[in-house]
């Protein structure tokens, strides 16, 4: 969870003086998780006695154990106080530095052990996080899950070098997650692109049409396909007709589904790929579901998957001391979606509707629902709130500012014509009439000209260099006004939301450059320059 979604949090749970943009506000999450465990605990009544944890029901403790077994396991073994003579080094809190004692507390270094007996080992696991990694692929759907703790990257990251050879063709679409494009650097694979369509009115990448994929899976000789739905804002391309179009062609069909962790648990979300049979799926558990940063799951459904290089994939690219803190955020909060799930986004999708109704109220301010899908979009994950702001005259990167600055509110992210707004489990309307409020206050104060939508989608520029050869090949820094025909040695993109315009070994071409140029004349927020103001660009010699 990003900094403005712990301020958020800190505020829920009666944390003073933290906002949005508070350089704490990440340890007050982990404050409150851990407080919030000690709770749960006590609530179920089980847990480390002697420290406040008491149990009061034994029969429960061990039916709970079975639901949530790695949660019961660390709080099991917290209670039995052994002497440690093992890592990590700040020995359960004794030896850490008291600015972090008093912020934190006690807990969080106590449930921060490390494989210690009973406790089993994320790269071969046999005990409970077997046990927990499989309730947690029943509750998903899905035939094997992986707890992934570096993120949905190092699960982008395994598929691709589970499934793939070096030199090997992938289909990969444009809007690709920046992991997938590293990955290819890394594993020595050639990309083939599918640009992605863009939503003509909110110049939102959305993702690609069926018969653009068939067309290039049909004459590339390709064996996996790399598909990412929904996109940041909610989305979703007809991932199932694709899925039918890959079977055809006998592709090993991937699915980046990073920001749809939450649609398996309510019938009105979109459809997950999972339950459509994708050989595998990542998700990431931190971007929509009340879980710890870093947080993810790699689900498998595929009887064409080499299971050995899964294993060894994981075990080569996740660290090697798990985070117990993370794991047992990844078992409770699959827990709490099996039992609540349907429940939670229920209220949150009524949320959803009330912003979005009271947004579309403001003049000059729209935020779009279902009715985009006659625009090809196929669906719509509706607990993703995006506003354009063209017709007030603003950018969504000067109203982020705007909302930054004047009235201390933190959203997801903003783009050339766009802000986006997350609602996720814990929210409150009373949080979202602040921000309506000041969406209204902007609307009128800050107003100009509407914009003029000249959003021009820009090539996929030609390939050079294979994005191994140009990650490893000497680089030179030079001025972007001269770099016309060079070749790119930095991905290079407007994140969020992440869609590349250059990846190492690409020309730059005269259209790159031009829109690269726009896009700093907008404010936009530039990834892969080397410097603040985006004048320097590192190009291959």
């Amino acid at each position: 969870m990003s900094g403005r979604g712990a301020g958020w949090l800190a505020h829920q749970h009666g944390v003073l003086g933290v906002t949005g943009s508070s350089p704490v506000a990440p340890t007050i999450l982990i404050y409150i998780f851990i407080r919030d465990m000690a709770q749960f605990g006590r609530a179920l009544g089980s847990g480390p006695r002697g420290r406040g944890f008491e149990s009061h029901y034994p029969d429960q403790e061990n039916k709970m154990d079975k639901r949530i077994p790695l949660f019961f396991a660390l709080k099991n073994y917290i209670d039995k106080k052994r002497p440690a003579f093992h890592m990590p080094g700040h020995h359960r809190g004794k030896g850490i530095h008291k600015y972090l004692k008093e912020l934190w507390g006690e807990n969080v270094f106590l449930f921060d052990i490390t494989e210690v007996e009973g406790m089993d080992y994320l790269h071969k696991p046999e005990g409970v996080i077997q046990e927990a990694q499989e309730l947690a692929a029943k509750a998903f759907g899905a035939k094997k899950t992986f707890f992934l703790i570096n993120g949905s990257t190092v699960g982008n990251l395994v598929m691709l070098v589970s499934t793939l050879n070096p030199q090997d063709k992938v289909v990969l679409q444009r809007n690709s997650h920046r992991s997938i494009i590293g990955g290819l650097a890394v594993f020595d694979l050639i990309p083939v692109y599918i640009q992605s369509e863009i939503h003509e009115y909110t110049g939102i990448p959305w993702g690609i049409k069926p018969e653009t994929y068939e067309e290039v899976v049909r004459n590339n000789g390709t064996k996996v396909s790399f598909i990412t739905s929904p996109n940041y804002y909610g989305m979703c391309e007809n991932i199932e007709y694709i899925l039918k179009i890959g079977r055809k062609y006998n592709q090993i069909m991937l699915l980046d589904e990073a920001h749809g962790v939450h649609f398996p648990f309510n019938s009105k979300l979109p459809v997950s790929g999972i339950k459509l049979g994708y050989d595998m799926v990542v998700q990431s558990a931190h971007k929509t579901l009340p879980s710890l940063t870093q947080t993810s799951y790699l689900h498998i459904n595929g009887e064409n998957i080499d299971m050995d290089r899964v294993f060894d994939a994981l075990t080569f690219l996740e660290s090697s001391s798990p985070s117990y803190l993370f794991m047992v955020s990844l078992d409770v909060v699959r827990y709490q979606m099996e039992t609540e799930g349907e429940k939670i986004w229920n209220e949150i999708l009524d949320l959803a509707e009330y912003t979005r109704n009271e947004i579309n109220k403001i003049d000059g301010l729209y935020c779009f629902g279902k009715e985009i899908l006659k625009d090809g979009i196929y669906d719509l994950d509706l607990t993703k709130i995006t506003v354009n702001t063209k017709n007030i005259g603003l950018t969504g990167f000067e109203v982020e500012e705007i909302l930054n600055k004047d009235y201390n509110i933190e959203i997801e992210l903003s783009d050339s014509y766009n802000i986006l707004i997350f609602l996720t489990p814990g929210i409150k309307k009373e949080e979202i009439d602040i921000l309506i409020n000041a969406l209204k206050d902007i609307s009128i104060k800050k107003r100009k000209s509407s914009i003029t939508n000249n959003f021009v989608v820009p090539e996929i520029p030609p390939i050079a260099a294979t994005p191994k050869e140009a990650f490893l090949r000497e680089k030179e820094v030079i001025e972007l006004t001269k770099a016309k025909g060079r070749i790119s040695g930095k991905i290079v993109s407007a994140y969020p939301p992440g869609l590349p315009i250059l990846v190492p070994g690409e020309v730059i071409t005269e259209n790159i450059l031009n829109y690269i140029i726009d896009l700093k004349s907008k404010g936009a927020n530039l990834q892969g320059f080397m410097d603040k103001d985006y004048n320097f660009i590192k190009v291959l010699k």
